[in-house]
């Protein structure tokens, strides 16, 4: 995959976040809970997506295994 879009996918789920958040200070009764799996959803799946490419390209030490 091409890094050159992670910071783009960490903004938008750093704005799902922050949407997520507003939507959970609403009183119970008004939140709109279709949105928010919906939100949960794509966040879960943005997160994935960047760990594994971050995962993917990570350099590691010859030796030990660690990461650099």
């Amino acid at each position: 995959m091409i890094t050159g879009f992670i910071p783009v996918f960490e903004q938008r789920l750093e704005k799902l976040k922050n949407t997520l958040k507003i939507e959970l200070q609403r009183a119970k009764s008004e939140r709109r809970k279709d949105v928010m799996k919906t939100l949960v959803k794509d966040a879960k799946k943005l997160q994935k997506t960047i760990n594994e490419v971050k995962k993917e390209n990570a350099q590691v030490c010859p030796h030990c295994g660690g990461e650099l």
